[in-house]
């Protein structure tokens, strides 16, 4: 096995700057990344554009590139998803932009998969988002795109995957029609609140997707 922290520990210190402050590094390899970045001087809207996100996702796509590089497992316990790549083509792909051979690291990065699925009792990951249609203006800038996608999550507390499905379900429902009363069904930049859909991840798998119309109060 390829020693990634032997490796990242040789690497010639680097002063973090605008590129890489955002990221909290928690495994020698997303430090190995993140100090590939500050060399190659990326900002993420660049990595995630070379990884081959539409345009109209950067924000997410940098929301879940910063998580990743900040995660202990590199995402791959499923805490973040999208529909353009498994967590292990992510890693695959964000190595080809930050020009990182993967195969070094490949056993390593079956090590964490190894372990995550081998853990006692895995929970399941949950993630409760608004179905929302943005209409940016050419005007907004990706910070207040990213301001505006994180108002359609919704919050999931502590403790969520250890409770029965009823307790779930009463929470989900609770959790939407609180939702949708605070921003009484639209967000910033237009955005309509079509729905709402709770994603459920296991082992890097995602196990199911339930979809929610509105609130039956909502008066739409």
């Amino acid at each position: 096995m390829f020693n990634t922290k032997s490796h990242t520990a040789n690497q010639s210190k680097v002063n973090h700057t605008k590129y890489t402050r955002r990221y909290r590094p928690c495994h020698p390899l997303a430090q190995y990344a993140v100090n590939q970045i500050e060399a190659l001087k990326l900002c993420s809207q660049d990595i995630v554009k070379a990884m081959g996100y539409p345009l109209k996702h950067t924000i997410p796509a940098c929301d879940r590139l910063r998580h990743v590089l900040s995660n202990k497992h590199l995402g791959l316990d499923g805490s973040y998803i999208d529909k353009y790549f498994t967590a292990d083509d992510f890693l695959a792909k964000l190595f080809v932009v930050l020009e990182i051979p993967y195969a070094p690291f490949a056993e390593d990065i079956e090590q964490i998969k190894y372990k995550l699925a081998h853990a006692p009792n895995p929970l399941p990951q949950y993630n409760l988002r608004a179905d929302v249609d943005f209409h940016f203006t050419s005007g907004a800038n990706w910070m207040s795109r990213a301001a505006a996608s994180r108002f359609a999550q919704v919050h999931l507390p502590r403790g969520f995957a250890t409770l029965d499905e009823a307790e779930r379900e009463s929470i989900v429902q609770e959790g939407i029609c609180e939702h949708y009363q605070q921003y009484e069904g639209h967000l910033p930049y237009d955005g309509i609140i079509k729905g709402y859909r709770l994603t459920t991840e296991q082992n890097n798998t995602v196990v199911d997707r339930v979809t929610y119309g509105l609130p039956k109060s909502s008066g739409v």
